[in-house]
């Protein structure tokens, strides 16, 4: 089973889980330190690939490791992603350039380069959406969108999808991971990264829905946690016009606000609870997420 995002959060969890229930996992990300003591530290058989899968090449490659290595593969569990906060007028170029591209063209290419090898016998692909998706909120306008071309890719890979292959979609809320540290363009270490967690669910939550979809016998929609599941009905009128009456006026404050929840949670995982310049220390460093 391929895993991605499988350094920290919700991937980290996902990889436990699934090793955990005697699966062979194949984890990847971008800061292979990291990976790697990640799955050093995680039960069953767990194989850790650096990779940037917002290169085409190393999407490629990744999943000839996966083949040439294990000879097989049985799942693809799309859960890398990135974001900005911001209305999108405060977003420059590269931050919609780096998200479009993880979040959805890299989610794209690697289930198209992953099917052929999933088609025709059992096999699974778990989207790991959100929320948002359905209903798109400031200031998360673009990670929003991204999100609702997920959703819109798994009700077209099903009714494209031959007999014995399923897919999935996980649809979590806030979750309690370094998300937001990410989003500021950061990367944390393992101390930061608790220390700068949102609120939200257990990233562990998320690993038990994608287990389940693993191990059932259709394709499953659902949503972390599940009573967020009516959620799906905001996107429809009248409640969607009713949304849009109410948020537009209150975007830019709202945008506010979580620039500063963003800006003390940087404090938090600083240590000091405060933030100094940009908020950085040698180890978080600012980069592409």
């Amino acid at each position: 089973m391929l895993v991605t995002g499988g350094s920290a959060g919700i991937g980290r969890s996902i990889a436990a889980r699934l090793a955990a229930s005697g699966a062979t996992v194949v984890t990847c990300a971008r800061d292979e330190p990291r990976l790697r003591t990640a799955a050093r530290r995680l039960p069953g058989t767990v194989d850790p690939v650096a990779c940037d899968l917002t290169d085409h090449r190393q999407r490629r490659e990744l999943i000839d490791h996966v083949i040439e290595r294990h000879g097989r593969l049985d799942a693809l569990v799309n859960n890398a992603g990135t974001g900005r906060v911001g209305l999108l007028t405060d977003l420059d170029a590269d931050s919609v350039r780096e998200v479009v591209a993880l979040n959805v063209i890299a989610v794209a290419d690697l289930t198209r380069l992953a099917l052929p090898h999933l088609v025709g016998r059992r096999g699974d692909v778990v989207m790991i959406a959100s929320v948002a998706g359905w209903v798109p909120i400031p200031p998360l306008s673009l990670y929003s969108a991204t999100k609702a071309a997920v959703d819109g890719l798994v009700h077209a890979l099903r009714r494209e999808s031959s007999p014995g292959l399923r897919i999935h979609s996980v649809n979590p809320g806030p979750v309690r991971t370094e998300w937001l540290l990410r989003a500021a363009g950061l990367r944390p270490s393992d101390d930061e990264g608790r220390r700068g967690h949102t609120f939200g669910s257990r990233p562990e939550r998320v690993a038990d829905e994608v287990y389940r979809c693993l191990t059932g016998y259709r394709h499953r929609t659902v949503t972390v946690p599940r009573w967020l599941g009516p959620a799906r009905l905001a996107g429809l009128p009248p409640m969607s016009n009713v949304l849009d009456l109410v948020l537009a006026p209150v975007a830019p404050l709202v945008a506010r606000w979580a620039r500063h929840y963003q800006e003390t949670l940087v404090g938090r995982a600083r240590g000091d609870g405060r933030i100094d310049g940009d908020g950085l220390t040698d180890r978080m460093t600012r980069r592409p997420s």
